[in-house]
């Protein structure tokens, strides 16, 4: 098991492990990036996971080799990687596969509206299924672009998580969270169409 998988598991940022554990930022980033750290921060890591130093060890060294490829991550990219994976809902991250199909759904689901805009007549039916095609297709263009970043990050999980295991942790700040992004979401949906319907 690698080291971020066992703290996405615990669905932790880099910053609330290193504030948890009282060690600094870059020394998380280095763990994660395989390289080994000294039995004291290895102690402040188990003791953050709740897990005992020695089985920590085994499963962080055991298998995984070191590595010194390591990749500073800068700080926006940190909170776009927290904000795109729904970390602040409470969300599990999504492996790679499942961003490529979430964008795919998006661009065919607004290519097929864009097509059905088409074959109604010119009504405000019409204008709402090229209002829906147009945020799809924006969705799914961000969509891209986000797994550009996090290929050029690799900020994927090791282990992906079925979409039937995909469950966000119901907490009070989760759940305000989502709520929020449905309704910020909603929202726009709605001021963008009501601009377009604007006689």
């Amino acid at each position: 098991m690698t080291f971020r998988s066992l703290r996405e598991r615990r669905l932790l940022s880099q910053e609330k492990l290193a504030e948890m554990s009282g060690l600094s930022l870059r020394t998380i980033q280095r763990a994660e990036a395989g390289h080994r750290v000294g039995y004291a921060s290895l102690r402040a890591l188990a003791i953050a996971f709740e897990m005992d130093v020695d089985l920590l060890e085994r499963e962080l060294y055991a298998v995984n080799p070191s590595t010194d490829d390591f990749v500073e991550i800068p700080r926006w990219v940190r909170l776009f990687r927290d904000w795109s994976r729904g970390a602040w809902m409470g969300a599990p991250p999504y492996s790679r596969r499942q961003q490529h199909i979430a964008e795919a759904f998006c661009i065919g689901g607004g290519v097929i509206f864009l097509i059905a805009s088409f074959f109604v007549p010119p009504t405000p039916m019409a204008t709402v299924l090229r209002v829906g095609a147009a945020f799809m297709l924006v969705c799914g263009y961000l969509s891209s672009v986000s797994a550009r970043i996090f290929d050029r990050y690799r900020l994927w999980p090791s282990t992906e998580i079925s979409w039937s295991q995909w469950r966000p942790v119901r907490t009070v700040r989760t759940t305000i969270g989502f709520y929020a992004y449905v309704l910020l979401t909603l929202a726009l949906f709605f001021a963008v169409l009501g601009f377009a319907l604007r006689p």
